[in-house]
């Protein structure tokens, strides 16, 4: 009974959303003109939807493909193993609304590399990830400076999209950072290490876990050192986002609302993706809603139950892989849900902690520094009193 009270205080706030973004978009809906719409589905679309989504998720593995195995030297990493890190990350995404899914494909890459005889440093792998996430991100990005500069995008979105920009630019500035100074911070990493003894306080201790930490996960960024594996990356990345962007485009015309065009399918996705940089609900429901029925209504004059059917299949088809793939992946890898989540939640902790112990390692080496000039103005003090003394007892 308590398991379910801590769920409830976890995931209440966010429930609640739901219910009422949800009512408020199914208020004063025709529902019978809702089960049209579905009903007038066209399948030929739907198909060719989710084959678009389909070589949007390979493209993403190849991003994610070029990246590890320029970081992992002699580590070949297999197509099926990346594919079924990538799809249990999406299901996870899909139902905890904290963006734990990249800590699932971590989880997941690192046991199955342990399991083949060629283990792997889960830190690093996750470094992988989040390069391969700050490309996405800057594609996302310049394709919402593109909407925020030609398209006429609501108030909300403007503001949205610079926040994505400023996270964006902020991620891909710091993974150039480590991977310019990767070199001396793993030097540094294995000093450390190598004159840690027992006796050494705790906080030194734990300090040098938290380098080798950083160290591990800036050999991630090892591939921005290949200008060649960096313009396949985004060569893979934009890619990607087209059939993104194809599948938004297919999903209107399996609805019938082909004749807003790709410049209303970018629209779409554009929105989609601001609304949904920072997950409030599980699976985005009510956010997606919101972020698709609003501009569909307001610009393009749609009815609201038309554009609400088609939110709602579109999220259907995006989400329908996730779930099915994740879950099939799930089998393959002999994994319950339960295990990847606990997973991801004990490196999230992890990664917590060692930046909790950063700060006080901080606060202590100020304390340090502050300690040791104490003493040198002692010290400095002492001797002007010394002098003094000295030329008094000379007079």
């Amino acid at each position: 009974m308590s398991g379910v009270f801590k769920q409830l205080r976890r995931y209440g706030l966010q429930l609640l959303t739901v219910v009422i973004v949800l009512y408020v978009l199914f208020f004063h809906v025709e529902y019978d003109e809702l089960y049209r719409a579905f009903l007038n589905v066209s399948w030929t679309f739907v198909l060719l939807a989710i084959i678009a989504n389909l070589v949007s998720i390979m493209l993403k593995v190849a991003s994610w493909k070029i990246i590890f195995d320029f970081t992992f030297e002699g580590v070949r990493s297999r197509w099926r193993d990346l594919t079924s890190a990538l799809m249990i990350g999406f299901l996870v995404n899909l139902i905890i609304p904290a963006r734990v899914g990249e800590l699932a494909r971590a989880f997941v890459i690192s046991r199955r590399k342990t399991l083949l005889g060629s283990p792997v440093s889960r830190s690093t792998v996750f470094g992988t990830i989040v390069l391969e996430r700050v490309f996405d991100g800057v594609a996302m990005a310049m394709i919402v400076v593109y909407g925020v500069v030609h398209m006429d995008l609501p108030a909300w979105a403007d503001k949205g999209a610079i926040v994505l920009l400023v996270i964006s630019g902020f991620f891909a500035i710091a993974m150039v950072i480590l991977e310019i100074k990767r070199e001396r911070i793993t030097e540094t990493a294995e000093q450390a290490r190598a004159t840690l003894k027992e006796h050494h306080p705790w906080w030194r201790q734990w300090s040098i876990r938290l380098y080798g930490v950083v160290a591990r996960f800036s050999e991630g960024q090892k591939a921005l050192r290949s200008p060649g594996r960096v313009v396949l990356i985004c060569m893979t990345t934009a890619t990607s986002w087209l059939a993104q962007l194809t599948a938004v485009f297919f999903s209107l015309h399996a609805f019938h609302l082909g004749y807003i065009g790709f410049l209303g399918a970018l629209l779409l996705l554009i929105l989609i993706n601001v609304a949904g940089a920072l997950p409030a609900t599980p699976g985005n429901v009510g956010v997606f809603q919101l972020a698709t029925v609003i501009p569909l209504t307001v610009t393009y004059g749609i009815p609201k139950t038309t554009a609400l059917a088609f939110s709602v299949g579109l999220q259907i088809i995006e989400g329908s892989i996730g779930l099915i793939g994740g879950s099939a992946c799930l089998f393959r890898e002999g994994l319950k849900f339960d295990q990847v989540r606990s997973g991801a939640r004990e490196f999230e902790e992890e990664v917590e902690e060692h930046r909790v112990l950063e700060e006080k390692v901080g606060d202590i080496g100020q304390e340090v520094e502050e300690l040791r000039h104490e003493v040198e103005d002692s010290i400095s003090k002492d001797k002007e009193d010394e002098e003094n003394r000295s030329i008094g007892s000379t007079d």
